[in-house]
């Protein structure tokens, strides 16, 4: 790479980190306080604004981390030679550091249940033609345990591959994969983290073209490979960032002691019941965030904060909708209806199958 190209996007990827809206479990507070600045002004220029995952101004903070770059790559190239590293290894490290996070926090996050949680018995009585792209594609794979964990082992076995110098351009080149399969994935479903997906890829190609040497080793070009030496520093640092990073990504599961979102307990009456006797509601729904949802006959939805400190009773917060669990009884403004409770589990989505053979298909 040209010296000025390798300078601006270390510049880019250090503000890009900086300016990225995302929740963090420790290290919260320092980013939005750096962010506290730019948003400020922002909200000035427009206080509209919405700083979340692929909204018009986390795209106005990214194109400005750009632009931060760029300016500031002078700068770098003073740090830089003043301290006699060079660029390459710069631009290595923070790439290094950005992948390493977002595929452990990520692939913890599968790991644990908590990225595809098990889908809600609301969106399993939704039709399937009624369901957006995001949501069934949430659901489905939501719904396959074996499927989530390996897709969280591979993510996880990726970031650690980055910690060791013989293992990072095999690990940049699964990093790739991963990131493309997802950004594929998040333009296919309409899923609503294009510009993280993206920059994530946009930053492994960068990485991976860093090792220039190994790709003229595999089409067969003359090379001069030589693996860099690191003082012990350096080897302290590196795995210093990686214990921070993995206390970083595993704090919330240690707080809720939630290894498996799957077996994590719900609201006692979290679940399906049929509605009978009434014209316009066919189920209702407990969701696990505290609501109570309404289906009527024409697959509609409607749902509604509840009140769940009475064991046996569950009352909506406008008080329109109270269920009475002892007398399997739901009532809506003042009308009274017998409910029953569906069997979930047993639903073909939920239920554990597997066929060697397709016989019985045939």
């Amino acid at each position: 790479m040209k010296e000025h190209l390798k300078l601006s996007f270390i510049g880019i990827a250090v503000w890009w980190i900086l300016l990225l809206p995302f929740d963090y479990a420790l290290f919260d507070w320092f980013f939005k306080l750096v962010q506290k600045v730019f948003i400020g002004f922002l909200k000035i220029v427009d206080e509209d604004l919405i700083f979340e995952t692929d909204t018009y101004g986390t795209y106005v903070l990214v194109a400005l981390s750009i632009l931060l770059g760029v300016i500031c790559s002078p700068i770098i190239n003073r740090i830089c030679s003043r301290y006699k590293w060079s660029s390459t290894d710069v631009l290595r490290t923070i790439l290094a550091s950005i992948l390493f996070f977002f595929l452990f926090k990520y692939g913890w996050d599968k790991l644990t249940k908590v990225q595809f949680y098990a889908p809600e018995p609301n969106t399993l009585y939704t039709p399937l033609g009624k369901l957006s792209k995001d949501i069934a594609y949430w659901s489905l794979v939501g719904s396959s345990y074996p499927y989530t964990v390996a897709l969280g082992i591979i993510e996880v076995l990726t970031a650690l591959l980055l910690l060791f110098k013989r293992t990072r351009f095999l690990a940049s080149l699964l990093a790739i994969v991963i990131f493309g399969q997802v950004v594929l994935i998040n333009f296919s479903f309409d899923i609503s983290v294009k510009l993280l997906s993206g920059s994530l890829l946009v930053f492994s190609l960068v990485y991976s073209v860093s090792f220039l040497q190994n790709w003229k080793s595999i089409f067969g070009f003359p090379t001069a490979l030589v693996q860099s030496k690191y003082s012990r520093k350096h080897q302290v640092v590196k795995f210093g960032f990686a214990l921070l990073v993995a206390i970083e990504c595993t704090f919330p599961t240690l707080i809720s002691n939630n290894w498996n979102d799957d077996r994590f307990p719900r609201l006692a009456h979290h679940g399906a019941y049929a509605v009978f006797g009434s014209r316009q509601v066919k189920q209702l729904f407990i969701h696990r965030q505290h609501y109570l949802i309404l289906q009527n006959w024409d697959d509609e939805f409607k749902d509604y904060k509840i009140d769940t400190h009475l064991p046996d009773q569950y009352t909506s917060i406008d008080g329109e909708i109270s269920c009475r669990w002892d007398k399997n009884q739901v009532i809506i403004q003042n009308d009274t209806f017998p409910i029953r409770r569906s069997s979930i589990k047993n639903l073909p989505l939920l239920t554990k199958s597997f066929h060697a053979f397709s016989d019985e298909f045939h």
